[in-house]
């Protein structure tokens, strides 16, 4: 009797150990996720200033119809967003009006969804420890934050893909049936709308059910495969017709994403550049680029000896990238590649993990010191911008200074970059059509910005308005203002600034 009663009392404290331990669990799993939330929602609720990039794709949607985003476009600040993300955001605006919040609303959400999504397919892949640490890093990085409040399709681009990932699980875990198919292949199809870089994700996941399929010699399933993979082919081949078609060559003509496009043949170098750039930004995980490497590489043997098919559906989406590249239709350059940044996050962290099983005598602290090497700048970042979010061009103070100081008659000149933010502002600051003109764009012939500039000579009050200004062409046109006239007044903001001069002297 004695003995069954030690023995239940055994069983019972093991039992309230598994408990104890996954409580713990779960309590650390939602305190991650409520601090990547948090860092999201003070960056989004901060409201920055509109920075060119999100004031074009604002205007673009704000003066279009949804029937416009089908058809050529003849304005400057045309979007080469995904029609479906512009449908969505248009929706939106006629909804809730076009402020910064609702531009930015869609972005936020699917930066927070991206956190729960995340944490789904990490845990597939790798075990649920591990899927902790990968969420961690998932949730500090400080550009997928960053990006959460951007009004752009990059954070959509993230959330998109993980739901892919999530939705390929089910279907392989499940019989392919009829009502299946259809599910795959119109999630997919309409995936290619909102997010561009679904179509590699969804390359991968082809090819990697495929082989999956091939070798098991399951001829009914790849039969059925092959309708979803052409439903796909057909959506991205309308979608290219529709409107890629139109800004891939600009892309490529770029300077800015030149050095993106992988050279033929390839070149170790080049390889090296980007997995620089790559680790700085969107990984933010650039303070140990050798050790991240290193990490990565392991994780990439380790899941492939365990699970050869799940290794092929996570690398190959970063094969079709390069492919793209080398093919001069998508560079591999910062943002473009957010989307990448999940499937890397679980090789570095099943990288560790292996680690830590090959070395269990010494696990803990090598561990520790791994993972604290390797969290330590994006952690500092996030939680300096916790308190000080970020900024970009923030010409929301520089407007309301001139609104606050500006008297009847003055006018203001309008650097040609600024145009866009101040054309997608000027009307909530009370600024109408005859207080403000717009500068010439001349790069290359500098001796165009004096001859605009002499028009406005005579004027008594003249505000000069910058933002996201090139090179050194603000203290270009500042050296031939002050030759001709007066300085009254300035004002200066992050990457934004403006200066009132008396040009009526001479």
């Amino acid at each position: 009797m004695n003995r069954l009663f030690r023995s239940f009392k055994q069983i019972r404290k093991q039992l309230l150990q598994k408990v104890n331990l996954l409580d713990n669990y779960n309590i650390i799993l939602w305190i991650i996720i409520f601090f990547g939330v948090i860092l999201r929602l003070v960056q989004y609720l901060f409201n920055r200033s509109l920075w060119v990039d999100e004031a074009k794709p604002a205007l673009y949607i704000i003066d279009s119809s949804f029937l416009g985003f089908l058809q050529p476009c003849n304005v400057d600040w045309c979007s080469p967003a995904p029609i479906g993300f512009l449908m969505f955001e248009k929706l939106l605006i006629q909804i809730f009006g076009s402020s910064e919040y609702v531009l930015r609303l869609f972005p936020f959400l699917c930066g927070v969804i991206s956190l729960f999504l995340f944490y789904y397919v990490a845990k597939h892949y790798i075990n649920r420890k591990a899927a902790l640490i990968a969420l961690f890093f998932l949730a500090i990085s400080p550009w997928l934050i960053y990006y959460s409040s951007e009004f752009k399709q990059y954070s959509s681009d993230l959330a998109i893909a993980l739901f892919l990932y999530i939705i390929t699980i089910y279907i392989k875990s499940k019989d392919l049936t009829t009502l299946r198919v259809i599910f795959f292949a119109v999630i997919g199809a309409v995936a290619i709308w909102f997010s561009h870089p679904s179509v590699f994700i969804l390359a991968g996941i082809g090819m990697s059910l495929t082989l999956s399929y091939l070798i098991k010699k399951e001829w009914l399933k790849i039969g059925k495969l092959s309708i979803i993979c052409s439903i796909w082919i057909l959506s991205f081949a309308t979608t290219y017709i529709v409107s890629l078609r139109r800004f891939i060559p600009k892309l490529s003509s770029k300077g800015a994403w030149m050095g993106g496009f992988m050279p033929f043949p390839p070149d170790i170098k080049w390889f090296s550049v980007i997995l620089s750039d790559f680790l700085k930004m969107p990984m933010g995980l650039s303070s140990f680029p050798n050790i991240v490497a290193s990490t990565f590489l392991i994780g990439c043997v380790s899941i492939f000896l365990k699970k050869k098919e799940e290794f092929f559906g996570l690398i190959s989406p970063i094969f079709f990238t390069l492919l793209a590249s080398l093919l001069r239709k998508y560079p591999i350059s910062g943002r473009l590649l957010l989307y990448i940044v999940p499937i890397v996050l679980i090789f570095v962290v099943e990288g560790v993990e292996h680690i830590r099983i090959k070395t269990y005598n010494y696990s803990t602290i090598i561990v520790i010191f791994l993972i604290s090497l390797l969290v330590f700048s994006p952690l500092i970042d996030s939680s300096y911008h916790l308190l000080k979010p970020y900024t970009k061009e923030e010409i929301k103070p520089v407007l309301s200074y001139i609104r606050e100081n500006k008297k009847s008659g003055d006018l203001i000149y309008v650097y040609y970059a600024s145009r866009v933010a101040f054309k997608y502002y000027s009307e909530s600051y009370g600024f109408k059509d005859n207080d403000y003109i717009i500068g010439v764009s001349s790069r290359r012939n500098p001796e165009k910005y004096m001859i605009d500039l002499d028009k406005i000579l005579g004027n008594k009050r003249v505000w000069i308005l910058f933002s996201h200004v090139f090179q050194d062409e603000e203290n270009l046109f500042l050296n031939y203002l002050n030759s001709k006239g007066k300085i009254i007044d300035s004002f200066e903001a992050k990457e934004a600034s403006v200066y009132l001069y008396n040009l009526s002297e001479l």
